[in-house]
């Protein structure tokens, strides 16, 4: 229980109350204030999300995190875009919705402190040029829009 909490606590509130936002304002606009059951299952997804990396990371602990690769950002890409368009499950929507921008906020606070997102190709022979880098972090953005944009039809 002590693991949970720290795991709880290690993350920033304003980095919960962001992806939670995004979450909430999903939900508002799938539902349009008539909220029902998958409302609540959605939401539980999305918070089980903010926090599932960490979690792994706590569990698995492998240095480097094989989370934050390039390598499962596009596995976890084919996957995310499979469950929002193909599941009826709303906590399983949530879960990768929020995992999702989790992962994009990740990119954006290494690449704020780095200029690059070199630590995500340690998987691979070797790190691509950092104009790839960035096509490539548009292509997770881009795909995080639409998976929202399908999710909210």
């Amino acid at each position: 229980m002590d693991k949970l909490k720290e795991i709880v606590r290690s993350k920033p509130t304003w980095v919960v109350l962001v992806i939670f936002s995004y979450i909430l304002i999903l939900g508002i606009l799938k539902w349009r204030l008539s909220p029902n059951i998958s409302t609540l299952f959605y939401l539980l997804g999305g918070l089980v999300g903010i926090y599932f990396m960490d979690v792994a990371d706590v569990i698995f602990d492998v240095k480097p995190s094989p989370f934050q690769s390039i390598l499962f950002l596009i596995l976890f890409g084919i996957v995310s875009f499979f469950i929002v368009t193909s599941s009826g499950s709303m906590f399983a929507t949530g879960l990768v919705l929020s995992l999702y921008f989790t992962l994009l906020f990740l990119q954006a606070e290494e690449w704020q402190e780095y200029r690059n997102l070199n630590a995500w190709y340690t998987l691979v022979k070797a790190p691509p040029s950092v104009k790839v880098q960035q096509w490539m972090a548009l292509g997770t953005a881009f795909l995080l829009v639409i998976e929202t944009l399908i999710f909210i039809r």
